[in-house]
C-alpha cells in the first residue's frame, strides 16, 4: 500500500464515488458483528468489511 502527503486536488473532489452496499448480522437476534460488503455478486467474496460491536462508537457519541 502507498500513501501519499499531497492531498487531493478539486478535480479529484469534484465527483462523489457511489457504491451499492449489503450487509449481514451474525445475529439477528443479538448482533456483535456487522459485515458490509458489495451488492454487486460479480466482485470478489474477499471485499468486506466487519466491525466488531464492543469497537464500534455510535453516532451520538461522535457529536
Amino acid at each position: 500500500m502507498s500513501t501519499t502527503t499531497t492531498p487531493p486536488s478539486n478535480t479529484d473532489l469534484s465527483e462523489t464515488p457511489e457504491f451499492e452496499l449489503d450487509c449481514l448480522y451474525d445475529d439477528p437476534e443479538d448482533p456483535s458483528e456487522l459485515t458490509i460488503f458489495p451488492s454487486d455478486l460479480q466482485q470478489s467474496v474477499t471485499e468486506w468489511v466487519t466491525a466488531d460491536r464492543s469497537a464500534a462508537v455510535s453516532l451520538e457519541e461522535l457529536r
